[in-house]
This record gives C-alpha cells, structure tokens and sequence, in this order.
C-alpha cells in the first residue's frame, strides 16, 4: 500500500505546480514492483489485489493533483478522485496478471520438465528475454493509452493530466503530438519506465544464474525516446512561417466570482473594459480585441444596453472585437454559453456567434436532472438550469481578413476531439476564452494552460488565450509561449492587458491527428483487446 501511495504522489508531482517532469519516467516502478514480484497467497488474487493497488495510486494522485477543485466544491474534491481512480484500478489489474513479465523468462532459466512458475518450460534464447519485456511493456503502455482515452470521454469526460500533459515545458518531446494526440504521448513514458524496471530485474536474475543475455529491449526504448525527440527537434528549429501578422489585445479584468453575477457591480464591469480595451485602441491599433468567457454581464441580446455599449467601443477603432457572451435564442427557448465576434457594429453582417458544444457537468448542467429529481431538489440552488449544447464547429471569418477563427471556450482548449473538428486547410487560430476565477489562485490556471498547450501542437495552429484571472498568453502552433500577461507583484492573476503580434500561417499543415483523430490510441485499442483475449484463452 505505502509503494501504491508512493506512486500517485511521485505522479503529482510531475503537473502543475510543481512540474518535475523528469519523475514521469519513473513514477510507476513503486506501483510496478508490487503488482509483478510481490508474492500473492492464491494465484486468482492477483488480478483483485492489482486493482485495489492501482486504485489506491489513482485516488491518491488525482486527490492531490486536482486538490483546487475544492475551490468550488469540496464534495465535488471528494468524490472526482474516487470516481477517476477506477481507470487507475483497471490498469493495475492488467498490468498485475497480462502485463506482469514472469521471472522464468526474464532470467533465461534452464529447462527443466517440471516447467517454471507458470506451468511452461523455459527455452534458453538470446532475445527471449527482450522480446518478452516488449511484449509486456507494449502492452502496459497501450492499455494506460485506451484507458486515458477512455476517461477522457466517458460521461463527457475529464481528461486533464494524462501523462503526455507532464511534457508541456519541453518543446521537443511534445512535438510528436500531432501525429499521436497528446493520448498517445503517454504511451513513451510508460513504455520506457517498464522497459526500464525489467531490466534491473533482469540484470539480477542473470547475475543470480550467471546467464547474461543482451538487452534489445533497452535499445528500443532508448532508440524511442531519441527518434521521438529528434522528430521534435526538427519542428522547433524549423524558421517561423510566412503568414499574417495579427496584433492582439487580451483584457483580463480578474473580476472576482462573488462580484461577476452581481447585478449591482455590472455598469462597473462593463466600464472597465471599456477603459483598457480603448487606452490600449489607441495606443496599439489593434487587429483583434479579446474578452474571456462570459464578458458581459447580461445576454448578449436579451439587455437592449450591449448594443448600444457595443457600438460606442466599435466606434473608437477598426479592430475587430471577440468576447464571450451568453445568448439566450427566445424562438427556441434554448440558452448557451457562447463567443461572438464582431467589426465596425454590432448589427453588422460581420456579427458571428459560437455557441459552446462541450458542457461542463455541475457547472453548466445538471446530468440526469429529470431523471433524478431528488438531485435537483438538493443542487437547485448551485445549478437553476442547464445550458444548452451548440450544435455548429465550423471556425468563424475574421472581418476583412482571410483568416479563420475556431473557438474554444472554457475546457474547449483541453478536449482534443472536440478542436480538430473546426481545422479547415486555410490561414487559422485558436481563440480560448475561460473564466478560471472559480479556482482562485489556485494551481488550476497552469494546468489549464499545460493542457492547452497541445491542440497547437496536434492541429498546428496558433492560438490566443483570454482569462478573466488568468493565463491569459499567446501561443505558436508549436505550442511555445510567445508573449504571457504577468504583474511582477501579483502573476498572471492581476488585472490588465497583454498586447502582442501572433502570427497566423498563411498555408499552415494538416497534420496527421487533424486528419485522423486518435487513429494511434485506437490501433493501441486493438492490440490491447487481441492481447487479452489470448491471454484469457491461454489461462482457460
């Protein structure tokens, strides 16, 4: 239990705020050495006895790593660790029983006709060692894949901090995201980390028996890492790509969530964006102004005053204005949590609205709120009504310029599948809008911006991110930051303004992920799947 535990802090200790990366290679070896050498009373144990490891790993990292969550509801950061621990649990059962390398094979013992541990007889080979620690590597790493996948769908999904997200600072590893999805970036440091334990082991049972074998295994994974950095390298010493120069303006007030909704504090709200977005008009000329999630303080339509507040500030420059803005549609009687982006008016034909596709459960709808009537009674007052979902992914034009615009609002910029839907092959860029005030200070922020940081990598494209309390930056499509709003005595959570020139590539790739998705996690999915089946035929 204590090697358990040891695993899921050392894996915390890999994201936002403490970011050692080096431990994503090694944080599984406590948990690994208990599910493969740590002996079991009975045999049919050992699948039960890995799952209550893996999930006392799972809870334990996801409680510390997801510990601002309590921000907003401490029941909520009670409950989400012992809900995502169970992926955690299936993955210690598979790994304890199909992925466990089997020490007979590892050591190359002698035959003998009693067979080994396992009621096969071992058979001397050069590479039967090595090829055994691929075949359990291999498939320790492809079940952690699916099964990250996994959580990052089910019930709408919370894929934040998968492995692939500890390599967010170095540019070069993470660069293979466009071909793998930052999904299968985590399949690398699971692999090498159990290719890396199997050796020790194997070095001591070779020492044990005198029977030194080469290591190819080793040679692989080594040989995967460097091909892997390599092909990041070549990414991110390529020169900068010709394309359209856009200079941005990011107001992020950080306005307070017990002031935000308060009708009272609204004019107040209202004018102060006024007041940065035209000292910064006219003192930069800007191409783009963007507000965060839910700027305005009343439905974009719905309060006659935003016209007329709109068209004053469109007035004072030609820029075009972004801002996130909710939209209730009166015919349909839906409501949204949406983007609008507009130029010279408000009622202009340039006027284009996103409406927000993926939801956030407790935040911006209550699951199962007619089927479970009692969980309405008890959550009314936290969650009066649901959001609707939007329906459209297709990039708004930017006013007077060939460019596109995808919008991503709140989480949006974490949900790869959801991103790649609005990648056209033309001139484009991320816009992320996100209200992260409900966290505070909290770590949140950085590792919202960590998991951002790779749907620039996967689909190759630029991006701007407006926070009401921060990080509100600008990012390449290599998913390096090019410029981040920070105050030297209250960081990236003080009120201000980031101005700044983000390039937009005039002909920019469709990478591979664009173009095919989880193509990677899902041929990890078949080779998992076939694995088991053998592995249940043989034990049956």
């Amino acid at each position: 239990m204590l090697l358990a535990l040891a695993s899921g802090g050392l894996l915390a200790l890999c994201f936002p705020r403490y970011n050692i990366e080096a431990l994503v290679w090694l944080w599984a070896v406590p948990l690994m050495v208990v599910l493969w050498w740590f002996p079991v009373k009975r045999e049919g144990r050992r699948f039960w006895r890995g799952c209550g490891l893996g999930y006392l790993a799972g809870v334990t990292f996801f409680a510390i790593t997801f510990s601002w969550i309590r921000e907003v509801t401490v029941l909520g950061a009670m409950i989400l660790p012992f809900y995502l621990g169970l992926f955690f649990a299936l993955w210690g059962g598979i790994a304890a029983t199909v992925g466990r390398p089997r020490d007979a094979i590892l050591g190359s013992l002698p035959a003998s006709p009693e067979g080994n541990e396992e009621g096969e007889a071992s058979k001397p080979s050069l590479t039967r060692a090595s090829l055994h620690s691929l075949r359990c590597s291999f498939l320790n790493a492809s079940v952690w894949v699916c099964l990250e996948w996994l959580r990052g769908w089910l019930l709408t999904g919370f894929g934040w901090n998968g492995l692939g997200v500890a390599f967010h600072e170095n540019p070069n590893l993470m660069q293979i995201a466009d071909v793998v999805g930052v999904t299968g970036l985590a399949f690398l440091p699971l692999f090498v980390g159990s290719v890396l334990l199997i050796t020790v082991r194997r070095f001591q049972l070779e020492i044990r028996h005198q029977q030194l074998r080469p290591h190819l295994d080793f040679g692989i994974a080594l040989a995967a890492v460097v091909m892997v950095f390599l092909y990041g390298l070549n990414h991110t010493m390529r020169p900068q790509a010709e394309g359209t120069d856009l200079k941005c303006v990011i107001v992020q007030l950080a306005v307070p969530q017990e002031v935000k909704w308060n009708p009272e504090h609204a004019a107040t709200i209202l004018n102060e964006f006024d007041r940065y977005t035209s000292t910064f008009v006219e003192a930069t000329d800007p191409d783009l102004v963007i507000w965060p999630e839910s700027s305005l303080p009343t439905s974009l339509f719905e309060d006659p005053v935003n016209e007329h507040y709109l068209n004053g500030l469109l007035a004072k420059g030609d820029f075009a204005l972004m801002l996130g803005a909710n939209d209730f549609d009166v015919v349909n009687g839906k409501y949204y949590n949406g983007a609008a982006l507009m130029a010279g008016e408000f009622d202009s034909p340039d006027l284009q609205i996103y409406h927000k596709i993926h939801l956030v459960p407790f935040g911006e709808f209550m699951p199962l709120r007619k089927q479970l009537p009692f969980l309405d009674n008890w959550l009314n007052h936290l969650i009066p009504g649901d959001f609707d979902r939007g329906e459209s992914s297709e990039p708004l034009r930017f006013p007077g310029k060939p460019i596109r615009i995808s919008p991503l609002i709140c989480f949006e910029d974490t949900v790869g599948r959801l991103a790649r839907r609005s990648i056209r092959p033309e001139a484009q860029m991320l816009v992320n809008m996100t209200n992260d005030g409900w966290f505070g200070t909290s770590p949140a922020a950085e590792q919202h911006l960590a998991n951002a940081r790779f749907r620039c990598v996967e689909l190759r494209r630029p991006m701007a991110r407006a926070c009401n309390t921060g990080v509100t930056c600008l990012l390449d499509e290599r998913g390096r930051t090019i410029l981040v709003h920070r105050d030297p005595d209250e960081g990236v959570f003080a009120r201000g303004v980031l101005s700044g020139v983000l390039r937009v590539p005039g002909e920019p790739v469709m990478s591979f992920y664009a173009r095919f998705g989880d193509l990677f996690t899902a041929i990890l999915a078949v080779c998992s799947v076939l694995s088991l089946v053998l592995y249940h035929r043989k034990s049956s």
